[in-house]
């Protein structure tokens, strides 16, 4: 499973939100992290197909997302930073709207499973309205992560969860990713980043400025930790990275 931005770019007025972009990941955990206006959220948004771009293309493993958006997304699963989940929905309900629009098979099964999965079997009819900030986060991972998507686009997945959970999330995404799926991932916490990723871009106003592995980026920042390599490479006092 691959993406791959062929001159993808995107601008909200005067503003550049993702400067032209060439990108292929295919096969890997790729972190894509950097300051709150980078830029992340909106390439997401773009590969997801929430979002047109103003130029360029995407591919979702060789599909045209413009030409045949159908298809392209029922191969992904999505978890956007703030997800907007409908308040008079069950978790149930809700697993099973999407689970129909991804053409899941045994949809019952696979809403047993991650319901369980997370943590959500008693709260399966509860109204989602009255769930925890927590609670809401797990249901919908749970529509990210339902039918094994081939293709994880994550928008800060551990914001919001206790530390077990967020231990079992990471598991959650190696298993994913060694069972075949592209995974991309934005986050703040840079330990999960350095922990999970193979791959790590670093996006600066709009811009890809840095792009490596992990500990490649530490060597090269001189960094005894990811998040000293992180500050490194997106401080305003960087010549090597400005824009």
């Amino acid at each position: 499973m691959s993406i791959q931005l062929q001159g993808v770019t995107k601008r909200y007025g005067r503003i550049v939100a993702v400067q032209p972009l060439d990108l292929k990941i295919g096969g890997e955990i790729c972190g894509l992290i950097g300051n709150n206006g980078a830029g992340k959220s909106t390439l997401m948004k773009m590969i997801t197909g929430l979002l047109h771009p103003d130029a360029g293309r995407v591919e979702i493993n060789g599909i045209d997302l413009k030409k045949d958006p159908e298809e392209a997304k029922r191969q992904i699963g999505y978890l956007p930073e703030s997800p907007m989940l409908y308040p008079r929905l069950t978790p149930e309900e809700l697993l099973t709207y999407i689970a129909e629009i991804k053409n899941v098979p045994s949809p019952a099964a696979e809403i047993d499973r991650w319901l369980a999965t997370f943590g959500l079997s008693e709260k399966r009819r509860a109204l989602l309205r009255d769930l925890s900030f927590g609670m809401k986060k797990k249901v919908a991972l749970s529509t990210a992560f339902i039918g094994s998507p081939r293709l994880l686009i994550l928008d800060e997945p551990f914001n919001g969860l206790d530390v077990a959970t967020m231990e079992r999330l990471a598991e959650m995404i190696v298993e994913f990713n060694r069972n075949g799926a592209t995974v991309l991932i934005s986050s703040h916490l840079m330990e999960y980043v350095d922990r999970l990723c193979r791959r790590v871009l670093i996006l600066k106003k709009g811009a890809v400025v840095r792009e490596g592995t992990p500990e490649a980026l530490k060597e090269e920042a001189k960094a005894s930790s990811f998040h000293q390599a992180f500050l490194y490479f997106t401080s305003d006092g960087n010549p090597e990275t400005k824009n």
